[in-house]
């Protein structure tokens, strides 16, 4: 699906967090956020920007799968949009906040998406790529393709495959407690140091039956 997106009126929108109207370089702060949500998404991205000093498209700012187009003035902008809808292009979803653009792609059976839909869609996406990520990456899973030592791939519940914090074993330990092995295995007496006084009888003693065996030899 190709995402047809009406660039200043989604910034005004105010759903996009650290990016406003009122920047400098607002356009700019916008593309570098569709360049990273077009990492998770397959289809092209084309922004179109308004009040653009020199209209036509921007080499500077498209790539990485974003086409970036500036337009005059609001309304040579949203003749573009109108344009676009009007050729019917397969897969094309339109976003913008603009009733009468929502009305005209809805005349062409072109789906809509307003700016806070857009904002969950393309955020969701990447959360789930990052946590994907994360996993793969884990320490102890053996790399992202999931092979331990040797390129060999590490099953389930063997130690490659299994990689627990010290902060996530307590946490197991005080829901389910300690396991049976540890349970059953007994506890350590703690020897105590002999004192002189026993210390010293044991040295008599040994010493009265060394003297015994001797008398008996002699017999």
């Amino acid at each position: 699906m190709s995402l047809l997106i009406d660039g200043h009126n989604i910034i005004g929108s105010g759903v996009l967090e650290g990016i406003s109207l009122e920047d400098e370089n607002d356009e700019k702060l916008f593309v570098s956020r569709l360049r990273v949500w077009r990492s998770n998404y397959k289809g092209k991205m084309t922004v179109i920007f308004d009040r653009g000093i020199v209209g036509g498209a921007s080499r500077e700012l498209s790539g990485g799968g974003v086409e970036v187009i500036f337009a005059r003035n609001p309304q040579e902008a949203d003749d573009w949009i109108r344009r676009r809808i009007q050729r019917r292009p397969q897969g094309l979803i339109v976003v913008t906040n603009d009733w009468a653009l929502r009305k005209e792609a809805e005349l062409y059976d072109i789906e809509t998406w307003e700016a806070e839909e857009f904002v969950q869609r393309m955020e969701s996406r990447r959360g789930r790529h990052d946590a994907a990520h994360v996993g793969a990456s884990r320490p102890g899973s053996g790399g992202p393709d999931g092979k331990g030592e040797g390129g060999a791939l590490a099953e389930e519940g063997e130690e490659s495959h299994v990689s627990l914090s010290d902060s996530e074993v307590t946490e197991w330990m005080d829901v389910f407690g300690p396991s049976d092995v540890v349970a059953k295995r007994p506890a350590q007496v703690k020897r105590r140091a002999p004192s002189p006084s026993s210390a010293a009888f044991s040295r008599d003693r040994d010493a009265l039956r060394k003297r015994l065996k001797g008398k008996q030899r002699k017999r």
